[in-house]
């Protein structure tokens, strides 16, 4: 019985998957251990080198090859060289097959693809974040979309949806008296803009009820010409900037998120169904 172990963790991507297995094997033993990884193995040539090295170091193999072929040349000049070597992705893979009389892919590195989505997604919610409502222009040319639009337009709920899909968002509101800064107009025809709108009757209710809520006068006349003027402002700033406007009175986030990615071929384009 010996009273040390050393694993060999091996894969064809970068070997996380078969390390953290190896280890958190191990540790279920009272015994000296140690674990190697050995990362993007794709050649036969490889494997007889780690055999080699395992029959020197008196070595366990744990491996996560997904190419059959190697996986099955692992298997067999190990089993010739008296090593112990176990596919851990095997028994697995063959579950699912019969569960879903489905063949796997015997794609390399898809966790570690995976990875990169995550963290591009987190870069993504992130930079929407530091973005928002006008936040920090001098950056904001790193954006993959930036959203404009009238208060009231979900243009925050928005940013964060598409953010989440990983696309880097800003956006800038529009009121009566905004003037576009420098930094957004020097951006026209190289960042991807969206101006949001509203239709007047929506967005003179939404005012009158603000109005409500902070016992201001109500003189109507006045807020016609006040909401009409604050459209019209935002129309003018969709011109200059040659923006897609889009009209979000009856349309949900996923819909208009949907729109945007299709019109300008962002990362992805996705659909909700409620049951």
């Amino acid at each position: 019985m010996s009273e040390k172990l050393h694993i060999f963790a091996v894969s064809d991507s970068v070997g996380e998957t078969a390390e953290k297995i190896a280890i958190a094997s191990v540790l279920q033993f009272e015994v000296d251990r140690n674990v190697t990884r050995f990362s993007r193995v794709n050649k036969e040539e490889q494997v007889r080198t780690i055999v080699a090295k395992a029959v020197e170091e008196d070595a366990v193999i744990v491996y996560t090859i997904v190419k059959p072929e190697l996986s099955k040349y692992m298997e067999i000049h190990a089993k010739e060289k008296g090593i112990l070597a176990v596919n851990v992705m095997e028994p697995l893979f063959k579950v699912i097959e019969i569960k879903t009389g489905l063949k796997p892919a015997y794609i390399s590195g898809l966790t570690h693809t995976l990875d990169d989505q995550y963290f591009n997604r987190m870069k993504a919610i992130e930079f929407t974040i530091e973005h928002d409502n006008g936040q920090n222009l001098e950056t904001i040319h790193e954006a993959n979309l930036i959203i404009l639009g009238l208060p009231r337009t979900s243009k925050t709920p928005l940013a964060m949806h598409l953010a989440n899909l990983g696309i880097k968002v800003a956006n800038y509101p529009i009121e009566i008296d905004t003037e576009i800064p420098q930094e957004i107009v020097d951006l026209k025809g190289k960042v991807s803009m969206v101006g949001l709108t509203i239709d007047i009757e929506t967005l003179m209710k939404l005012r009158k009820e603000r109005m409500r809520s902070f016992d201001l006068p109500q003189d109507i006349d006045s807020l016609d010409e006040m909401v009409a003027e604050e459209l019209d402002n935002a129309y003018r700033i969709y011109a200059k900037l040659k923006c897609l406007v889009i009209d979000v009175t009856m349309e949900d986030i996923e819909t208009v998120g949907n729109t945007i990615t299709h019109k300008f071929n962002l990362p992805l384009r996705v659909t909700h169904h409620r049951c």
